[in-house]
């Protein structure tokens, strides 16, 4: 029986671990419906290195139009490092350190590292943001946005750059404020390292929704610093936060679907699992395309997918009450009204 999931999961699986992907014969319709769905969860070129260990691939007609946009996918990772580099390397002549979040530091965990498929380059400068603001606006003639709590944003050779204040939104909920004394105490090491990747997943999640990717990119963290990472204060840090119910499912996932070797709880509630399993590869639906839309169709949007997502607060923020999430939220875009119609 044809399902899309299992058939995504396995081809990332075969992926990452280079081993033959078995399956049924798929019609060319449905290879194709595949094939986006792997493009809006942002893992379609890791999709295609399963390619190299199957029998059956895609027809032709889906099958070069798929290693086009793996080439397309490459081509802009080699770019996004090159301004990459330019930008820390501008940073340190200016005495500025750089620490670059996920994006390109996280695609050195895959198989080739252009396999993994990003958009905005987001990096953090130790509480000097306004002097690598300054800088860039100086030097690399660009114009600094400050629509955002925690980055300010500008685009440079056509990559949207964030420079972060913080790691996470510490302005809302309140469990965020804790969460980030920790982060800025642990930085940059491997705790860190996953400490952050977990509460931001986890703050997206809540919010909006994650992808695939970002189940491939916790797979890729936690098996690169199993020995390096002390797993006691990850989980504590989790409950504390009050995000161990999604941490479970999450470990769930990966681990039934990646074979993720996770040292931590992993989730019993398979209908749970499914349920967030199923929120992550397709999103809601009901949600879609709105958002493209400007003024208060962006807003009614937005506040229709507040409502829609209001069941996984508790796996994120259960030491947040509902009420306190949403006046932290109002509070948090009437300081920064260019916020509330923001795509984001």
């Amino acid at each position: 029986m044809y399902n899309e999931i299992d058939i995504a999961f396995a081809l990332l699986r075969g992926a990452l671990d280079g081993t033959a992907v078995e399956m049924e014969q798929i019609e060319a319709n449905r290879w194709w419906s595949l094939f986006r769905l792997l493009q809006q969860n942002h893992v379609s070129s890791l999709a295609s290195e399963a390619f190299a260990h199957m029998e059956q691939k895609p027809p032709r007609e889906v099958y070069i139009p798929w290693l086009s946009e793996r080439q397309k996918a490459d081509s802009w990772y080699h770019h996004q490092n090159e301004v990459q580099q330019e930008i820390v390397s501008l940073m340190q002549q200016g005495g500025i350190e750089t620490l670059v979040l996920k994006g390109t530091r996280l695609a050195q965990l895959y198989p080739q590292p252009g396999l993994r498929e990003f958009g905005d380059l987001d990096l953090y400068f130790y509480d000097r943001h306004d002097e690598a603001d300054a800088l860039a606006k100086k030097q690399l003639h660009v114009a600094i946005g400050n629509e955002a709590h925690h980055h300010s944003k500008y685009n440079y050779r056509g990559v949207t750059v964030e420079s972060h204040y913080d790691f996470i939104n510490s302005h809302t909920p309140r469990s965020n404020r804790r969460y980030e004394e920790r982060l800025k105490e642990l930085a940059p090491t491997a705790n860190f390292e996953v400490l952050f990747l977990l509460r931001h997943m986890a703050c997206h999640f809540a919010a909006s929704r994650i992808t695939l990717r970002d189940v491939v990119d916790w797979h890729l963290l936690t098996a690169a610093h199993k020995e390096h990472v002390d797993w006691e204060l990850v989980a504590n840090a989790a409950e504390e936060a009050g995000m161990a119910t999604f941490v479970a499912v999450l470990n769930s996932i990966a681990s039934r679907r990646l074979g993720s070797q996770v040292l931590m709880e992993c989730s019993s509630d398979r209908a749970l699992a499914y349920r967030v399993e199923h929120d992550i590869v397709y999103g809601d639906k009901s949600l879609r395309g709105d958002n493209e839309n400007d003024g208060f169709s962006r807003l009614a949007w937005k506040i229709r997918r507040y409502r829609a997502n209001r069941w996984k607060q508790p796996l994120v923020y259960s030491h947040d009450s509902r009420l306190s999430l949403l006046l932290s939220s109002i509070s948090s875009h009437a300081l920064k009204p260019q916020s509330i119609l923001h795509k984001m």
